[in-house]
């Protein structure tokens, strides 16, 4: 399912004509799925949910104001969002860890393409210190640092080893164990 996923995001990238980022999530959904969106009272402390037969996203009302202040999360769960529309359609209203993973995954792969986020950090200047890489990406891709982290982590892309006494930088844990064992400090 995994790799599948991703082909479906790409397909629907590519059918929406969308070749760079960041992705605008809630766009997406108004106008290439036709979705609209209201706030309303949802049980519990979801962010939002979708309801199938209205064709609508909803905001939890009481978790707009956070929403509204971190763009990024709000648009990785506009995208959790139409991934549970895309793939869960039909199993609304059921839940299980299963479903929300491949919804996360959804949103990932549709708002950090694997080739787009390889390509924008292949450009990063190695010695860029590791927060200023993580807030320019998720900036770029408009998500939050954590999901960019995440993402960065799946392909074991490795930011930096900083040595903090002298401010060394290396690009591999192996060269800095070689020169500065016991002294780690990984990102």
């Amino acid at each position: 399912m995994r790799q599948n996923i991703e082909q479906l995001v790409n397909k629907i990238l590519r059918e929406a004509k969308i070749l760079s980022p960041p992705i605008n999530a809630e766009r997406l959904a108004e106008s290439y799925f036709e979705l609209d969106f209201d706030c309303g009272k949802l049980n519990g402390t979801e962010l939002a949910g979708l309801k199938v037969a209205e064709k609508k996203i909803y905001i939890n009302e009481s978790r707009a104001e956070e929403l509204a202040a971190n763009s990024g999360l709000k648009n990785f769960t506009i995208a959790h969002e139409l991934g549970h529309w895309v793939l869960h359609r039909a199993l609304i209203g059921k839940h299980s860890k299963q479903i929300e993973r491949e919804a996360d995954r959804f949103a990932t792969c549709l708002l950090m393409p694997e080739n787009r986020v390889r390509e924008a950090f292949a450009k990063l200047p190695s010695w860029l210190p590791v927060e200023m890489k993580l807030n320019f990406l998720a900036e770029k891709f408009c998500v939050s640092r954590t999901a960019m982290k995440i993402r960065l982590s799946q392909w074991e892309l490795k930011l930096m080893h900083v040595d903090f006494k002298d401010y060394s930088c290396y690009q591999s844990k192996e060269d800095f164990l070689e020169k500065k064992a016991g002294q780690m400090r990984l990102f």
